[in-house]
């Protein structure tokens, strides 16, 4: 039978509280899992350590040389956001317990009452919950069909981008601009119709891919509801290097797609709004990239730039 390896980070300045912990986890196997432990006797130490290191859990104590109390929390967990912590104290402070699970702390042990059976057992459990509050947070910020950024994270991607812009604008690179680019699929009705809903989701799933696949790591694809697929691209010059992107992806839809044998064909439609020279506002940017895709499907040209005359 397979033995998980665990790996811990311990971070207490206490050398005798520092060897009881390791002894309760040296040479133990418990929920099939081993315990190797790692040592860091301050904030800083932990630090350099969460950064060349993978670490299923954290033990800390709160007080440090370097640090004390809910900063110390604060400062760990924006290191490393994706490792549950658990604090190990001397203290019992109802107060500070409620303060830490806010700062992202999954459970909290009194050395006093510190045994190996409860150490394992919270390690476990702390790992566990973690996980379940990362596919919570994925759910509420994901589009369940296709994996991609749905609306809400879509806001929150382009918040980021228009300050990016903001803050390169005065550089030596052109390219510092960004796009919003609003993708519509034309006949996709058709495509429901004719082969059904299952396979129409297929299809949203393939256009997905397609779609991440046009696009750098750094750029956003979302997918706001039913065909519609919202963009963000960053470090862009001007209209001419939109336009590439906008034909780059029409190219890539318009590939045919097989559907339970025979070919589909795939037609879409695509407007863009540059920030900061069509606007600066989320809402602004959505609703120019929104009457460019009309524009584009009204008059049957595929792609389209937002243009003095729709202000």
């Amino acid at each position: 039978m397979s033995v998980e390896q665990i790996t811990i980070l311990l971070v207490e300045d206490n050398p005798g509280d520092a060897r009881l912990i390791h002894e309760m986890l040296s040479g133990i196997i418990s929920f099939g899992a081993a315990y190797e432990l790692s040592h860091a006797a301050d904030l800083q130490s932990a630090a350099r350590k969460c950064g060349t290191e993978h670490f299923h859990v954290i033990l800390l104590d709160m007080n440090l040389p370097d640090s004390t109390g809910l900063s110390t929390i604060q400062h760990l967990n924006s290191l490393s956001p994706q490792t549950p912590i658990i604090i190990l104290t001397d203290m019992n402070d109802e107060q500070t317990v409620f303060q830490s699970v806010q700062y992202g702390v999954q459970a909290y042990i009194l050395k006093n009452e510190c045994t190996s059976q409860l150490l394992v057992r919270t390690i476990h459990y702390a790992i566990q919950r973690k996980c379940m509050e990362e596919q919570l947070r994925h759910l509420a910020t994901h589009d369940s069909l296709t994996g991609l950024p749905n609306r809400t994270l879509f806001h929150d991607r382009l918040s980021q981008a228009i300050w990016h812009a903001g803050r390169n604008r005065n550089r030596i690179s052109s390219k510092w601009k960004g796009a919003v680019i609003l993708v519509d699929l034309d006949n996709f009705k058709l495509i429901n119709d004719c082969w059904g809903h299952d396979q129409g989701d297929v299809v949203l799933q393939l256009v997905a891919k397609r779609l991440r696949a046009c696009l750098r790591d750094s750029d956003t694809v979302a997918r706001l509801g039913g065909d519609e697929f919202i963009l963000i691209v960053e470090g862009v010059s001007g209209q001419a290097d939109c336009l590439a992107v906008g034909q780059k992806l029409l190219k890539s839809l318009n590939e045919p797609i097989m559907l339970e044998g025979r070919d589909a064909s795939l037609n879409a439609s695509i407007g863009i709004s540059i920030f900061p020279d069509d606007a600066e506002d989320i809402d602004t940017l959505i609703r120019y990239a929104d009457a460019a895709m009309y524009s584009a499907k009204r008059q049957q040209i595929q792609i389209c730039l937002y243009q003095d005359e729709h202000k």
